[in-house]
């Protein structure tokens, strides 16, 4: 198994992190009135605003900073490698993050003759964090047909319909995920309280996703990575998910080459200090 770099210096497992670009959700939260915590907030919209709004994608802007960073992967040595050493891309199957992976990376996988066969991972696991509707997915199936570049087999196979968090208000008795509900993908109405801002007349379309279930699913991540026999993982992710990991801010299509080292370090301090509290 190659170790990344033609000279060996990378000897450990590292993470090629990438952030989505902007979306027409990042644009609508950008504009005073509309930004997270702002009074009178919401994100309910009429029917014929909704596809913007929902699994939010890419928008023109968005797709610029895609192409940008598809260009850095093309023309810098720095990108060149980062591209050559990739054995896995991970990506959250929110529609920005594939549609990031698509115009970024993609080509460069398709267009190289030294790469071949480097698997496409579509990752519930890596979703960013229910603040919004722009955070609720689509099946699955559709997902599939949009994105058939990316494998969306084993990683949903835990799911039902639904694999980002959701609120259920009639329990499952003797089948599906009735012993399920504290799972990061649902839990029960009752048990719901609301985290987000909430106190000047703000009105959200969905249920947030608590912390606990959210930190529940990044140890998973994290679990999952280690895990990972391949020695350089690429992740097309969400800020929300790149902060648990990194502790960093990460603009639009920012990407870092980082060890799992210090990812590892990171979790393994936070735990701790969870512990002791």
């Amino acid at each position: 198994m190659k170790q990344g770099g033609s000279d060996g210096k990378y000897s450990s497992k590292r993470l090629i992190l990438i952030r989505h670009g902007c979306t027409f959700m990042n644009e609508y939260l950008a504009t005073p009135g509309s930004r997270w915590g702002d009074a009178n907030f919401t994100d309910v919209f009429d029917s014929s605003e909704d596809s913007l709004y929902r699994d939010s994608p890419l928008s023109n802007k968005g797709k610029a900073q895609a192409q940008d960073l598809h260009h850095y992967f093309q023309s810098t040595e720095t990108g060149k490698e980062m591209i050559r050493d990739i054995e896995l891309i991970a990506v959250s199957p929110l529609r920005r993050t594939l549609q990031t992976a698509e115009i970024s990376v993609l080509p460069h996988l398709q267009d190289s003759s030294s790469i071949h066969d480097i698997p496409i991972v579509a990752l519930p696991l890596a979703s960013e964090r229910v603040y919004l509707m722009s955070d609720h997915g689509r099946s699955k199936n559709i997902l599939s047909r949009e994105f058939p570049f990316a494998d969306f087999g084993q990683e949903f196979d835990r799911f039902e319909e639904n694999w980002w968090f959701t609120v259920e208000e009639t329990k499952k008795m003797e089948s599906g995920r009735s012993e399920d509900f504290h799972s990061f993908a649902s839990m029960h109405i009752d048990d719901y309280i609301e985290w987000r801002p909430n106190d000047h007349n703000q009105i959200y379309s969905c249920h947030g996703e608590p912390d606990d279930l959210f930190e529940q699913r990044m140890i998973e991540l994290y679990n999952w990575l280690d895990n990972r026999d391949e020695s350089v993982i690429c992740l097309v992710c969400h800020w929300g998910v790149l902060d648990w990991l990194t502790g960093k801010d990460f603009r639009n299509c920012e990407v870092r080459d980082i060890s799992f080292e210090d990812v590892r370090t990171r979790v393994l301090r936070s735990q701790d200090q969870k512990l002791q509290t």
